[in-house]
């Protein structure tokens, strides 16, 4: 397993202060030192593999691009290839499925992720569909939240009630200006209730492709309405904590060493731009005739994901790790654990772990491999 090439600056911090202040005691003329110790931490274990290489079709993914534990213990899985949602037990047994590919009710062009409400329906954007769909516990479409502009949010999280968070695109084409907020919104509404945060900067199109999420900030919420948002530092956690209204309760900076990319990682992500240029210039595309230039971003992001568990605690995924790895706090800030996913998987430093009120589950978006749904144990 690789080892770990970054240090929790509270970890260190402890480390230093308790030694400095640490009782002693002299016998025999040896001073003895108490050793201290940083915060416990826990290996997170998998309880369940979901998916196959080759076999029954429902077990066969093509491009996971969202998943979310269900309240009974199962998953719900997006999956851009095959434009639907697929349900699964807690056993990893497929239910069934929703959605396909389509412009009508309840079908899909380019899902980007989903999240449960709290009385077990849940939502989809769809951004080349303009709307947010909405879902019964069958899986079954109940109506479209529509009127969002120019986009409906890229990312949902779930926020108690009919609630839900979305960070927002936002374009001011008079002033030139293009930016994001990350907002609070109602199912069967399309305009916020509350503003979180928000940003605008001049209009660089490069930064609308795969480099906009390196300026973009990471947010997470849970069924108790709290908004938790962390800005894009290289060597700095910086987490805000908001109430359902919007007011400032919790604030973390823990300033960290800041972690290269690999050549191999930027290597990708130029192969991803490039890709997503070609893409958008062909054929008279939105960007034919825009001339655009790779500028990567050198630092891993400290803070890679955000999630909020049933026990009301703040697990912040620290990015400088090859592998999942958590600082985890209550909801003063306090650290109360450490925790990582480790996996003999050549994917592992690219999964993604989804941990919200109803459990945790990872997946890797484009693997080597083969796509498949892990369901995580939390403690």
């Amino acid at each position: 397993m690789k080892k770990l090439i970054l240090l929790s600056a509270i970890s260190a911090l402890l480390l230093i202060t308790s030694c400095d202040s640490g009782n002693t005691e002299q016998i025999d003329d040896v001073v003895s030192e108490a050793v201290p110790e940083g915060p416990p931490h826990i290996k997170l274990t998998v309880l369940q593999t979901i998916g196959v290489e080759l076999g029954e079709t429902d077990y066969v993914f093509g491009r996971i691009v969202d998943a979310v534990q269900t309240t009974d213990g199962g998953v719900l899985a997006l999956d851009l290839t095959t434009l639907n949602v697929r349900r699964y037990d807690s056993s990893g047994i497929f239910i069934r499925s929703g959605g396909r590919e389509g412009s009508g009710p309840g079908e899909f062009q380019n899902p980007m992720g989903l999240a449960i409400l709290e009385d077990n329906r849940f939502i989809v954007t769809d951004m080349a569909g303009s709307a947010i769909k909405v879902f019964n516990d069958s899986l079954v479409w109940i109506e479209d939240i529509t009127g969002f502009f120019p986009r409906p949010p890229f990312t949902v999280r779930s926020a108690g009630g009919d609630d839900f968070t979305g960070l927002l695109p936002a374009f001011d084409r008079e002033e030139g200006l293009m930016g994001y907020s990350v907002a609070r919104l109602e199912t069967g509404n399309s305009e916020p209730t509350v503003i979180f945060t928000e940003d605008m900067a001049p209009f660089d199109p490069s930064r609308l492709g795969p480099l906009g999420a390196e300026s973009t900030p990471i947010f997470t919420s849970g069924n108790s309405g709290n908004v938790f948002v962390s800005m894009p530092f290289a060597d700095k956690i910086s987490i805000i904590g908001y109430l359902p209204d919007g007011e400032i309760f919790l604030e973390i900076n823990e300033y960290v060493e800041s972690v290269f990319k690999t050549d191999e990682e930027l290597a990708d992500e130029e192969a991803e731009f490039e890709e997503f240029v070609s893409r958008r210039s062909g054929r008279g595309g939105r960007m034919s005739g825009i001339e655009l230039t790779f500028d990567p971003v050198l630092y891993r992001r400290c803070a890679s994901e955000l999630g909020i568990d049933n026990l009301d605690r703040l697990w912040v995924r620290l990015g400088g790790y090859r592998y999942p790895f958590w600082n985890v706090y209550d909801m003063s800030g306090e650290i109360l654990f450490t925790a990582s996913l480790e996996m003999d998987d050549p994917d592992i430093d690219e999964m993604t772990v989804r941990i919200t009120d109803n459990g945790a589950v990872a997946w890797v978006r484009d693997p080597v491999s083969w796509p498949r749904l892990y369901l995580i144990e939390l403690p």
